[in-house]
């Protein structure tokens, strides 16, 4: 009998049992399985008889396979004869498990909550307008970076006391290819206006999400906001390492757990979790997706990226971090335009 039960926190909660035959009927793949994985003294791998595999490994692990089997084909049939808008990873528990037994599961899943969109398109008209700043380049910012560049060609005399160079065409010569003095400034200038024209582009776009993000009042699931604490983690990891620190003298040096952190990111990684959904659902009112010619570039590019750095990737997960990113593009750029 299966048991469908909505919970608060957009997510429901499937009770169920897999008949016998159903269940049992997974017990060759899933030796099978077993077998590819485990080295047995005196047979090649894979070809070991089922007794000496049993004695390896046990009955409950073949009976845990054969539940993972069971599971992965039942799980898909619940969720499309019910309609159920499942989204990230399911927890699952085994209730009852036992040979030439049905199997007795619970499964928990975040599921798609159904988001009211507020008008988005006159908040993003309106953010604009209000928010919107004028892009200019100050003198100093241009005096500051060329003093660097100063520095950074400067020489010692007797005294070992810093001589700047003049600051001339010739000087300018010995950056790059420029003709002249001008010719710098003018480049150092039309890089920090492009660079600022990117940052405000980013945060127009955080500030219009996030105006529209406060007309949406769905409770996020928990399990999506527990996902995305994990994503941040790894992040906020990475980053350590690239800074040549290592996780655990950080964590003393802050004074906290990986614990205390997830639970101090439970307010962000919620807000994160709606900006995708909400971002999701404004894609699929205005129809938008990411076409293969899209897809095809995007795809080329980052893998060739990554083979410059000696590194492969994963087709598949690639494909759908492009696809969101490609919808998100062109969903901040409906919004722009208002």
């Amino acid at each position: 009998m299966l048991e469908i039960k909505l919970l608060p926190t957009s997510e429901v909660e499937i009770s169920g049992e897999i008949p016998s035959g159903d269940f049992m009927s997974g017990r060759s793949r899933a030796l099978k399985e077993l077998a590819d994985n485990i080295e047995i003294d005196g047979f090649r791998k894979g070809k070991a008889p089922e007794n000496i595999l049993l004695q390896k490994v046990g009955m409950d692990a073949l009976l845990e396979k054969m539940a993972v089997i069971a599971l992965e084909k039942e799980y898909v049939k619940i969720i499309e004869s019910q309609k159920i808008k499942a989204i990230g990873r399911p927890e699952i528990t085994i209730t009852k498990m036992a040979e030439n037994n049905p199997l007795g599961y619970k499964i928990k899943t975040a599921v798609l909550p159904d988001i009211t969109l507020p008008d988005y398109k006159s908040i993003a008209a309106k953010t604009i307008k209000e928010t919107k700043k004028e892009i200019i380049v100050e003198d100093k910012e241009m005096e500051d970076i060329i003093e660097r560049l100063r520095k950074s060609r400067a020489s010692k005399n007797d005294k070992r006391e810093e001589i700047l160079p003049e600051l001339n065409d010739d000087f300018a010569k010995t950056l790059g290819k420029f003709e002249n003095l001008e010719a710098l400034k003018k480049t150092i200038k039309e890089n920090l206006l492009a660079e600022k024209k990117v940052k405000e582009k980013e945060r127009m776009r955080m500030e219009i999400l996030e105006k529209i993000t406060e007309k949406v009042e769905e409770v996020m699931p928990k399990l999506l906001v527990e996902a995305e604490k994990g994503k941040m983690m790894e992040e906020m990891k990475m980053n350590i390492l690239q800074m040549g620190l290592k996780w655990e003298d950080y964590l003393a040096h802050i004074k906290k757990t990986e614990e205390e952190l997830r639970k101090d990111w439970e307010k962000d990684a919620e807000k994160r979790v709606k900006h995708g959904l909400i971002l999701e659902e404004i894609a699929a009112k205005e129809k938008l997706e990411a076409t293969p010619e899209e897809l095809e570039k995007e795809t080329k590019a980052i893998t060739e990226y990554y083979k410059g750095l000696g590194k492969e990737i994963d087709p598949q997960r690639t494909r759908d971090y492009l696809v969101g990113v490609i919808k998100n593009e062109k969903v901040f750029k409906i919004l722009e335009s208002q």
